[in-house]
């Protein structure tokens, strides 16, 4: 069988192109959860290749496309998706 009729060939998405919206996460030790999270949200089409921004300064924050992992010990931290 050629890999053209191959069902099972993975798709090749580096022809998407670098996305223009930018993942924010908290500045200081980078984690497994904040490495994972973005690693999970550059498989996504629409955040491909998107830039990571590492900040706890709300306004930074809040002009990013989706925020993940930010927040106190007595926030809720998740994914804030704007």
């Amino acid at each position: 069988m050629s890999t053209s009729e191959n069902p099972f060939k993975r798709a090749k998405i580096e022809s998407l192109g670098t996305s223009s919206k930018v993942i924010g996460t908290h500045s200081g030790t980078f984690q497994a959860d904040e490495a994972l999270g973005v690693w999970l949200l550059r498989q996504i089409p629409a955040y491909f290749q998107s830039r990571v921004v590492r900040s706890r300064d709300k306004e930074v924050l809040n002009k990013l496309d989706i925020v993940l992992d930010v927040g106190k010990s007595r926030m809720r931290k998740g994914i804030i998706i704007r």
